[in-house]
């Protein structure tokens, strides 16, 4: 026996390591057999809620499919127009033949049966099995119109019944359809699906007592469809938690009173499910495993005790030895990843990089001319001498950056490698994981400088590198005793197309406008986006002023072409303000604030033209700025005042009605008329008050006036397009009217053409809002606009107002009188009133009055003025007297 064993040390080793190995194995069996139960016990929670959760979401999809195909189904325009031509004598027939065939359709699909009713619950049809016996329907909460019951018939069966609507939303039926739900019925019918005393409940709580539930029982005497308590001896059951909506397991008796391991869960709908195995299946599964563990424990008891002599020592020396050479690479790896991860946190260049990488990577092998390597990145090949495509031997791991392969690094041996590479190809992977998160950093750093320094849509340089660019130029010429413009571009009637097809479109006009300015200069000038439709362009080192002219009309000719985006045609302009270095400032804040004041100068003369800045226009906008500043406390100081001008009718001169004209009180430029300062009030967002302020002020008036016993006519009140367009504007007429007990008859809205050409629906359904509050509607300037006649019928307007620069000359020109003839003769074929404004001679009167225009306005009969002057105009209620005109002057 002696003999078995070679040397005294060999001896101890075996000794040793039996008596471990035999005290371990004990060990690890009292272990197993104490908390084998346990595990048993859990490994089943998770095998029955793992089932459970694949049977609930079999039942789900299976019911979720089937009322969405309904809801489908009843969508179907075949179908709704074929329910409509039932409900016609004409076309019964016809729509009788269309549900047919709908039905045929249908079937064919995915349910068993079809019934189609009429909006009295008529049966009009059935098509293929519709079931007449259902045993315990279940009705499902879908949470949507559709009415959906669960029975059995022989299987499961799915009822959805769905009223339909046509497009006009208009009840034209109900559709009932039915689909077997052959998984469903599949789980009941087929072999257990745990174990030998498996069982699966499918509930639904009673319609009438939230104490018991209707349940399909899966029992071991055949399925079972019963009434069931939810709660017995004071203990709830498995099901009780799912349908009040817990997930989990639990250990308790069921409705057979036996204790189970049961796993339960809410199915959608309503409905819960628990499938349970009993307890004495799992305690006998428990003792089989045991007796198993323990005969396996002893045979390898046996069995190492006998070879542990020749595995023990050759085995662990072998196990040094590997691990002596694994620490050893696993050294050499980490000093390498760490000389990367340093040289990766100085951030040099791409190139560089990854040369460093690669004599790093390289170090670690003991025979580098054997190994060659390659890193491909951002269309760059970095590779080590020697290396060459298709070698033997080759690791590849792709460089991933913001979840996208942007490189990859390739490894390379050039004579057979016995082993599988392993650890060189974790090696690898680190590197272009860290490689891939440094490259990430470098791009997200390049975005950000991107973002920071680039308009995001066009792609143009921002504000902020505009600034910079201006004054690097600025610099250049100066040194040069060169000249350099900057161009402020302002693109015309963008707004309109933005508003009327889509900010999409919009965007896509910006960069189509983008490219075409950048062809428009050369390469060394600069081209940026200021905002909204706001464009800069810097010229530099130009000769003269001139060339900034040139380069101005040379984009007015390119933008004036039209654009064609979307197979929409669209046509821009543009207004350009030019300011020259050094003439018109020597800084960029003063160059691009002398352009924009150019640019509003060259809106001002007619849009799609280019201004040079002025000192005359720098004074302009500082009073246009100072204007603004004082006009938010014009309110305030009680600067604002209304005039009035009367409206006439004739031959008797007797007073139609009355226009509110808002003036200022300027305390130091005197009395300022609404042309100088409505544009500051518009844009600064003042007209809104100032537009509610007038409202209220002329209904004051309008009761003052009652209350003194005149007669009052209707007032007209100019709105603005920013009112018009405010969101509170009919919130706000109302309260104004309600607070001044002033009715909406007295009250005449003038607005223009132009604001009825944005937005249509929203527009009409302003004006049909005013209209139903009682208010008068009136075109102002009608003729100066778009004149598209088709509002004339579509909105509820009452009266056109022919604007003055049609009557100043009709006396002497054709050409105006033909237009006012023809534009009083539509109105009054429309039923419209008509108004002519400015009538200032006696023979524009006579002519007006010959085509028989309804009423008049202008200096002839009297200038604007306050309301006492005016009251001299207005009668008492009673009494009827002949209105002599006023020409007093403001």
């Amino acid at each position: 026996m002696l003999r078995f064993f070679i040397n005294q040390d060999d001896k101890k080793t075996f000794v040793i390591s039996g008596l471990t190995l035999t005290t371990l194995i004990f060990l690890a069996g009292l272990s197993v057999y104490t908390v084998m139960q346990r595990q048993i016990e859990a490994m089943t929670a998770a095998g029955l809620e793992a089932t459970l959760e694949n049977t609930v979401k079999l039942i789900e999809n299976e019911i979720t499919h089937s009322v969405a195909n309904t809801r489908a189904i009843s969508t179907r325009i075949f179908l709704i127009q074929s329910l409509e031509k039932v409900y016609s004598n004409d076309s019964r027939s016809e729509g009788i033949a269309g549900l047919q065939e709908s039905a045929k359709k249908i079937l064919t699909t995915h349910f068993s049966g079809i019934s189609i009713y009429d909006t009295e619950d008529n049966l009009l049809l059935t098509a293929g099995t519709i079931s007449k016996h259902a045993t315990l329907p279940v009705e499902l909460n879908t949470h949507s119109e559709v009415h959906t019951l669960l029975f059995w018939n022989q299987g499961f069966v799915l009822q959805n019944s769905l009223r339909i609507f046509n497009k006009n939303n208009q009840l034209v039926g109900r559709i009932t359809t039915e689909e077997q739900l052959s998984g469903l019925t599949r789980i009941f019918t087929d072999t257990p699906l745990v174990g030998k005393t498996g069982d699966f409940l499918l509930c639904a709580p009673a319609a009438n007592s939230d104490l018991e539930m209707d349940c399909f029982l899966r029992a071991f005497d055949g399925n079972q469809f019963k009434r069931v308590s939810r709660v017995i001896n004071n203990k709830p059951l498995p099901i009780h938690f799912a349908l009040n909506g817990e997930t989990g397991t639990k250990l308790l008796k069921d409705y057979r009173q036996v204790d189970v391991v049961a796993a339960h869960a809410p199915v959608a709908y309503g409905l819960g499910a628990a499938l349970k195995i009993d307890k004495n299946e799992l305690n006998n599964y428990f003792t089989h495993q045991v007796k198993i563990i323990i005969t396996y424990l002893t045979l390898i008891l046996l069995f190492g005790i006998a070879v542990i002599h020749w595995m023990t020592m050759p085995f662990i020396q072998r196990s040094i030895k590997q691990k002596e050479s694994y620490l050893n690479e696993r050294l050499k790896e980490n000093i390498c990843l760490e000389k990367i991860r340093n040289y990766l946190a100085q951030d040099q260049c791409i190139e560089e990089t990854c040369k460093n990488i690669l004599s790093f990577l390289l170090s670690v092998f003991e025979t580098q001319e054997m190994v060659v390597a390659k890193i491909s990145l951002e269309n760059k090949q970095i590779t080590t001498p020697g290396y060459r495509e298709n070698l033997p031997n080759t690791i590849e791991a792709a460089i991933i950056a913001n979840g996208q392969q942007c490189g990859s690094l390739q490894l390379a041996f050039m004579h057979e490698v016995p082993h599988g590479l392993v650890y060189q190809k974790n090696l690898i992977g680190t590197i272009v994981h860290d490689l891939g998160r440094w490259y990430e950093r470098k791009e997200a750093e390049k975005r950000i400088i991107e973002m920071a320094t680039h308009d995001a849509l066009t792609g143009l340089p921002n504000r902020n590198l505009l600034q910079d660019r201006v004054e690097q130029v600025l610099v250049h010429d100066t040194r040069r005793q060169r000249q350099m413009a900057v161009l402020f571009i302002d693109l015309d009637r963008f707004k309109t197309i933005n508003d009327s097809l889509g900010h999409d479109i919009g965007d896509l006009l910006l960069k189509a406008v983008a490219n075409r300015l950048k062809f428009c200069v050369r390469t060394e000038d600069t081209v940026a986006r200021q905002g909204g439709d706001e464009f800069i362009v810097v010229l530099n080192s130009i000769a003269e002023s001139l060339d900034a002219a040139k380069v101005a009309q040379k984009i007015l000719d390119s933008l004036i072409q039209p654009f064609y985006i979307h197979g929409n045609e669209l046509h821009i302009g543009g207004s350009i303000g030019i300011a020259v270095f050094p003439n018109d400032g020597s800084t960029a804040e003063t160059l691009l604030r002398n352009s924009d004041v150019a640019m509003y100068h060259a809106k001002e003369n007619g849009r799609n033209n280019y201004q040079f800045f002025t000192d005359e226009l720098n004074k302009s906008a500082y009073e246009r700025h100072t204007l603004s500043l004082d006009l938010r406390y014009a309110m305030e100081r009680n600067e604002l005042i209304l005039h009035y001008q009367p409206v006439m009718d004739m031959p008797n001169h007797h007073l139609y009605g009355l226009e509110a004209l808002l003036r200022w009180r300027h305390p130091v430029h005197q009395l300022i008329s609404p042309d100088k300062f409505i544009n500051l009030a518009e844009e600064t967002g003042l007209i809104i008050p100032i537009g509610e302020w007038v409202l209220k002020t002329v209904c004051v008036q309008i009761k003052a006036w009652q209350n003194q016993g005149y007669y009052v006519p209707r007032i007209a009140i100019n709105l603005s397009a920013r009112q018009f367009r405010d969101k509170d504007l009919i919130t706000n007429i109302a309260q104004i009217l309600r607070e001044t007990g002033v009715d909406a008859k007295y009250i005449s809205l003038e607005i223009t053409e132009s604001m009825l050409i944005d937005n249509i629906e929203k527009v009409v359904e302003t004006l049909s809002s005013l209209h139903a509050m009682g208010l008068h509607i009136s075109i102002d300037d009608f003729g100066t606009g778009y004149s598209s006649l088709s509002y004339l019928k579509k909105f509820p307007i009452h009266t056109l107002k022919i604007d003055r620069s049609f009557v100043r000359d009709i006396v002497t020109d054709k050409n105006d009188r033909t237009i006012v003839a023809a534009i009083i003769a539509m109105a009054h074929s429309l039923e419209l009133d008509v108004i002519a404004e400015g009538i200032e001679i006696e023979e524009q009167l006579a002519f007006l009055t010959e085509q028989k225009c309804n009423h008049y306005q202008g200096y002839y009969f009297s200038k604007p003025v306050p309301a006492l002057e005016i009251e001299n105009m207005l009668k008492p209620v009673l009494q009827k007297t002949k209105i002599r005109a006023i020409h007093s002057i403001m």
